[in-house]
Formats: structure tokens, C-alpha cells, sequence
């Protein structure tokens, strides 16, 4: 980061010109006069030394004061700059952060200085703070200048487009990213910065029990959470509860309610690097394999093979047309002789299934509303081949490899209880329309593993 201080030449152009580069936790005391805790002062720095930040944090632990410190210290240390906040409804961006910005905007107005109004902070006309809707990734459009500061606040409610958005943005030569919230969702790309992008992100976690509060048994710090508060919710939530965990020890559940699969399953599942692609390491298990057949543009064809309980290799192609598929198909049969290939046949999967079969495979074709094979407890044969996947990362039965986006898709899947009483997985198409990426590769992995019928011989 570069922090601009007066120059003769900048000096005459503005009375909000930095007087000289302070840094967040000395913005925060000499200009706006207020003291902050020892995780509010790590979150500062981190900001000031990282691209991409990520915090998750406990009820009550001033996330948001923090973050409004950040955005005027942002701006009023660099220039030009532009500074853009945003959260899952316009409501918190007005009622939340922004109103912890413009109180402590008028503790210090006389040396911020520029036009303050309800969301948006001017100190001239490239050096400003925006508060955004997220209702659409095109609120971020048409926004470029070289100090660019984007804060996301409640960042598990925000949606999958507003984040692609926010990477367009973070092309720019001094950028900076920072993620707060409550960690409630265990999917997403705010559960993504602390797990499979962890690598690009300073991450900080903040825990009720931190507190300055409850570490004193009293009121140290007004406002923040107090030890007779959390003792409550441990009354009422229980120590254990994914609730107790989110709100808070600022940690992610393990699953929400409706989640098809557990983090630590999934983790548990996961194989050292070394042993991916390795055939010798199955044995003489059976070869199965698992054919996504890609339905929209967005969508990726996927063919997934399995050697036991080991996924051994996961290929991926984007605007293959069916043809094409079928050869990448048919050159994957001859390497790996498999015992099966399950092939979605709904809608264009059916010619790829067809074609299969006119060559000698004997592929079987599955559609996942079709009745279940042998699960009286299932819907339909897709929430049965999910349902025994499962059972299978429970029961430690699976191995896969440390691949980010199948990781992302399985802790995403949501499932329900229809009304007789039959479990049911959602669609892709519910999953795109809560602006998640298409489950392919969960897919593949879930018709790899659908539960064997008697072998056949492939040619």
C-alpha cells in the first residue's frame, strides 16, 4: 500500500489532502478520537497489509465500527480513491455500516472534510465512498481507479454474481478486500476465504469470548458483548449447537439444517495429493464412471472415474458439443476399462447416451426423477444416489481429491422432506437461482458412486 502525503503540488488541491501517512490504528486515535480493542486493531492492520481480508466474528464484537474506521481511513490516506461497500440488502448497507460511518464522520468532519449524505462520502469527484445495493452484479460496473477499497459486510448473504463482479473490480493496481460477517453458512464464497481460498486471504477470527467484556466479567468496553449475554445463549442454544458456534465462537458451523453434507465430512474424505491418479493405490477395486452431461452454456460437461472408493481422476469440458463428449467418453473407457459408466441422459444427455450405445458401450442411462432403484426413502433416483453418498463421506467410504470446486459444490447441496415424507435434493436450477455455480462435478461424483446393479462388460 501506498498512502499519499502532501506534496507542493497536491497541497492547494483540497483541505481533506492527507497531512501525512498514518496508519489505521493512529487514523483511528489521532484523527477520530476513538480507542479500540486488540481484535479491531489486528483487523486494521490487516487491512493495511493485505489485498483480501476475511473476517468472521461472534454477536457484538463492533465488526462493522471497525470496518467504517477502515473505509474514512482508506479515504482519507489515498487519492485518488474510490471506496465501495455493499451487503445482502440495501437496508444494512443504509442502517449498518453506514451508520457507523457518519457517526464517526462527524467526530472528525472538519478534517475528513468533502459532502457526506446517507451512503455516499465525497472529498472530490475520484476520491469518494459509495454504499451499494447487491441486488445486481452491474451496481459494480463502470468503477476504475487505482485505489480501490471494496468492504463486504455480512458477507455470507451476498450472492456468487456480486462477488465475480468484485473480482473484476480487484484488477486494479492498488487494491483491497474485506470480508465481515457472522459465519452462519457453511457454503459460499465467504466460507471459500476461509477454507479453499484461504491462500489469498489474511483471515481473523473474532470470538465472543474474547471480548474485553467477558474476559473481565464486566463492562470494560460499553456496547460490546458481556459475559452475562453469552452465558444466556449457552443456557439456551447449548455449547455445541451451530448456532452457539456461528454467534458466538465466530465459527462456521459444521452444516446448516439443510445441508446435505458436513465440512468435516467432506475433509475427512479428502486425500493427500500424492495419492491422486494413482490407479495402484484401489487395487483391483472395480472401475466406475460418472458422466454430467452439460445442459446451458454456463454448465461444464464432467466425466468423473472412481476405482473403489477412490476418485481417481475428475475431467472437465466446457462448451464440448455432444460429439465431441462422446469421444472424450469413449478414449476414457479404453484407459481405464471401467465395469459401469452411468451417464445422465436428461435432455441433450440422451444423445450422448444413445450414441455411446450405437458404438458398443453399454452405458446406463440414469434419470434422476426416475423412481429410486432400492431406497424406499428417496423421492426420486437422484436424492437416492445422493442420499447413499452420504452415507459414504459419514461413513469414511469415499476418498476425493483436494479439488476447490467439488469441495464448494457438495457443501452447498440443500435437501428437503417433501410432503410424503421422501427426501429430496435440490435441482441445479434452484442451485443457480440462489447464484450458485452448477453442481457438475457433485454430480459426476454422485453418478460414479450410484449404487452398483449387476456388472456389465464394456467393450
Amino acid at each position: 500500500m501506498a498512502p499519499r502525503g502532501p506534496t507542493e503540488a497536491s497541497a492547494t488541491r483540497s483541505d481533506t489532502q492527507p497531512a501525512g501517512p498514518l496508519d489505521p490504528e493512529d487514523f483511528a486515535s489521532q484523527v477520530l478520537g476513538v480507542e479500540l480493542w486488540s481484535k479491531q486493531r489486528e483487523v486494521l492492520r490487516a487491512v493495511a497489509c493485505h489485498r483480501r481480508v476475511a473476517v468472521k466474528s461472534g454477536n457484538g464484537l463492533g465488526k462493522d465500527f471497525t470496518a467504517a474506521v477502515a473505509v474514512l481511513w482508506y479515504l482519507h490516506q489515498h487519492d485518488p480513491a474510490i471506496v465501495l461497500s455493499t451487503a445482502p440488502t440495501f437496508r444494512q448497507v443504509r442502517h449498518v455500516l453506514w451508520r457507523q460511518i457518519r457517526g464517526l464522520y462527524r467526530r472528525a468532519s472538519g478534517v475528513v472534510g468533502g459532502e457526506l449524505l446517507d451512503t455516499r462520502l465525497e472529498l472530490a469527484g475520484d476520491r469518494y465512498a459509495l454504499g451499494l445495493s447487491s441486488t445486481g452484479a452491474d451496481q459494480f460496473q463502470g468503477f476504475h481507479c487505482q485505489n480501490m477499497f471494496i468492504v463486504v459486510d455480512e458477507a455470507g448473504g451476498v450472492s456468487e454474481p456480486i462477488y465475480e463482479a468484485i473480482d473484476a473490480i480487484m484488477t486494479s493496481a492498488n487494491p483491497r478486500l474485506l470480508l465481515i460477517g457472522n459465519p452462519t453458512t457453511p457454503s459460499g464464497a465467504f466460507h471459500r476465504a476461509f477454507y479453499q481460498e484461504s491462500s489469498i486471504y489474511e483471515t481473523i477470527t473474532i470470538s465472543a469470548l474474547e471480548s474485553p467484556n467477558v474476559m473481565a466479567g464486566a463492562v470494560v468496553i460499553p456496547g460490546l458483548t458481556t459475559a452475562e449475554w453469552v452465558a444466556e445463549r449457552r443456557a439456551v442454544w447449548g455449547q455445541d449447537s451451530p448456532v452457539y458456534r456461528a454467534r458466538i465462537l465466530g465459527e462456521f458451523p459444521d452444516r446448516a439444517e439443510d445441508s446435505l453434507f458436513s465440512v468435516s465430512d467432506i475433509e475427512a474424505a479428502v486425500m493427500p495429493t500424492e495419492a491422486h491418479g494413482h490407479p495402484d493405490v484401489a487395487g483391483r477395486e472395480p472401475v466406475m464412471i460418472g458422466v454430467d452431461v452439460a445442459r446451458y452454456g454456463s454448465d461444464r460437461s464432467v466425466v468423473l472415474v472412481r476405482q473403489g472408493d477412490i476418485v481417481q481422476d475428475i475431467q472437465v469440458y466446457p462448451r464440448l458439443d455432444t460429439m465431441e463428449l462422446v469421444g472424450r467418453v469413449i478414449t476414457t473407457v479404453r484407459e481405464r476399462t471401467p465395469d459401469l459408466v452411468n451417464v445422465d441422459e436428461v435432455g441433450i444427455g440422451a444423445g450422448v447416451l444413445d450414441r455411446l450405445r450405437e458404438l458398443g458401450i453399454q452405458a446406463r442411462g440414469v434419470n434422476g426423477a426416475a423412481r429410486p432403484l432400492l431406497d424406499s426413502i428417496c423421492g426420486n433416483l437422484r436424492a437416492e444416489g445422493y442420499w447413499s453418498l452420504r452415507e459414504r463421506f459419514q461413513n469414511r467410504r469415499i476418498r476425493i481429491p483436494r479439488d476447490a470446486e467439488l469441495m464448494a459444490e457438495l457443501t452447498a447441496l440443500r435437501y428437503r422432506i417433501n410432503s410424503s415424507g421422501k427426501v429430496m435434493i435440490e435441482s441445479k436450477e434452484t442451485i443457480r437461482g440462489r447464484g450458485l455455480p452448477s453442481p457438475d462435478k457433485a454430480d459426476a461424483l454422485m453418478l460414479a458412486f450410484l449404487k452398483d446393479v449387476p456388472p456389465v462388460a464394456l467393450l
